[in-house]
């Protein structure tokens, strides 16, 4: 993998409202049917949400996809669908100070289980427009609009997202017929007058007691009125469920490798906020004890046993080591919720190439296993320091370890091979353009292979 020649400090990255500009009349061009879900009230100078929600035809998904990769000055460095939604993932946006991406999200289907709670077409033909300087686009209802606010989190989630009440709330009191005429088919008219007049009553605690029963209705309802379709739904929605949550397919993972263990563990602390909306979750595996427990909300943040001050003895070491192995692989297949982005420390090769740093003191013919059959990152990145050491006396061990670092990494398909010597600065966006290379062109691949 090169070197890159650029770094995203130097690139123009689009604004927010830059990128409305090009993907609304992008959409248009496709013949894409749309509104905008929520969120819109500061369009275009600003995005009050997380990410943009489209309400589209499950049809025209194509066309969508088509036309967001048409925006010029973006990369989709990620892409993940289930029954109801699609999630893609663009990098070249500035939509907030030190944010890099977006997530986009097309929707079709607003359904809890797979069973729809509030049709499409519904939504779309009773969308009014909305000119905001020179875009216009179509928005839901206000009903509609405070129906799709509302369940998002009661009926999918089973909690209360207060962002969205008084918004909700207010609509309901203005039309009260029209909310319940828009649920009374899916719900039944006595839970949808329930529901309505607590909402409006502002009695959040009789609302989450409506939970159970409008999610018992729905899904009889869809079951009972069109049984092959309605269990095919359920079907189809509990197969991409499993595929998200357990497939490693939705896994991107980048191992960082180098002598100092310092430099990795400020390298990932480091990229960690600056790929939020790269991808759904991002997670940084570090090694020092002393950031135990460290959690923040653009990453999660794992340690491991192993680490320079660890002096275990024979048997623990190898105990260790078949737990890490273990807990390796299944991370791969369970403990994530949608794409995910995790950026590594230290992995099992570690244990090979320099089992002093990790702490290990077991035979070196079980770490030599244990590589073998560890997970293989996406991508490596090696911390080179011989730039940092020009003029120093290294030892024949450094040597050795050095040398069987760049060995590995250059055997492997996907690595590179940065500057340790370089100002963090610099070596954090070096690492954060090979780390958005790498996973736009497995996102290019994926969309090509999908569409």
């Amino acid at each position: 993998m090169p070197e890159p020649l650029s770094h995203p400090s130097e690139r123009q990255f689009l604004s927010f409202s830059e990128f409305l500009a090009a993907l609304l009349p992008a959409l248009d061009r496709e013949g894409v049917c749309f509104c905008v879900l929520r969120n819109y009230e500061k369009f275009p100078a600003e995005n009050i949400g997380s990410d943009i929600d489209f309400l589209i035809h499950p049809s025209d998904l194509a066309r969508a996809i088509r036309a967001l990769r048409s925006v010029a000055g973006i990369r989709i460095t990620g892409y993940s669908e289930r029954s109801w939604v699609a999630h893609a993932f663009v990098e070249g946006v500035r939509q907030a100070p030190g944010i890099r991406a977006l997530q986009v999200d097309f929707l079709w289907l607003l359904s809890w289980k797979g069973q729809t709670y509030l049709p499409t077409e519904a939504i779309l033909q009773a969308a009014p427009p909305r000119q905001t300087g020179n875009l216009k686009f179509l928005v839901p209802s206000p009903v509609h609009e405070a129906i799709v606010s509302l369940f998002a989190s009661l009926l999918v989630g089973g909690w209360l997202k207060e962002k969205y009440f008084p918004k909700a709330q207010q609509a309901f009191a203005k039309d009260r017929p029209g909310a319940i005429a828009a649920l009374q088919t899916q719900f039944g008219l006595k839970q949808t007058a329930r529901l309505v007049d607590a909402v409006i009553a502002g009695d959040r605690k009789k609302i989450l007691g409506c939970v159970g029963p409008l999610r018992v209705s729905v899904t009889l309802r869809g079951l009972m009125r069109r049984p092959m379709r309605g269990s095919w739904a359920a079907v189809l929605y509990f197969a991409r469920e499993i595929a998200v949550r357990f497939s490693p397919r939705n896994v991107e993972t980048v191992c960082i490798l180098g002598l100092n263990g310092e430099d990795k563990t400020m390298l990932v602390e480091s990229l960690a906020p600056l790929l939020q909306a790269s991808a759904k979750e991002v997670e940084a595996r570090i090694l020092r004890p002393r950031f135990h427990g460290a959690r923040k909300s653009w990453c999660k943040t794992r340690t491991d046993d192993f680490s320079g001050q660890s002096k275990d003895g024979y048997f623990s070491s190898m105990a260790k080591v078949l737990v890490w192995l273990f807990d390796d692989w299944l991370r791969q297949f369970i403990g994530k919720k949608n794409l995910t982005l995790r950026i590594c420390g230290c992995s099992c090769q570690d244990l090979l190439i320099d089992p002093a740093e990790c702490g290990y003191n077991g035979p070196v013919w079980f770490a030599r296993l244990a590589s073998r059959f560890s997970p293989s990152p996406d991508l490596w990145i090696l911390l080179d320091p011989a730039t940092r050491t020009e003029g120093l006396e290294l030892s024949a061990q450094t040597v050795r370890q050095l040398e069987a670092y760049r060995s590995f990494v250059k055997a492997s398909k996907q690595h590179i091979i940065l500057n340790a010597g370089k100002p963090a600065a610099d070596l954090t966006e070096d690492a954060y353009t090979a780390m958005i290379d790498m996973l736009a062109q497995r996102t290019n691949s994926k969309l090509r292979n999908r569409f």
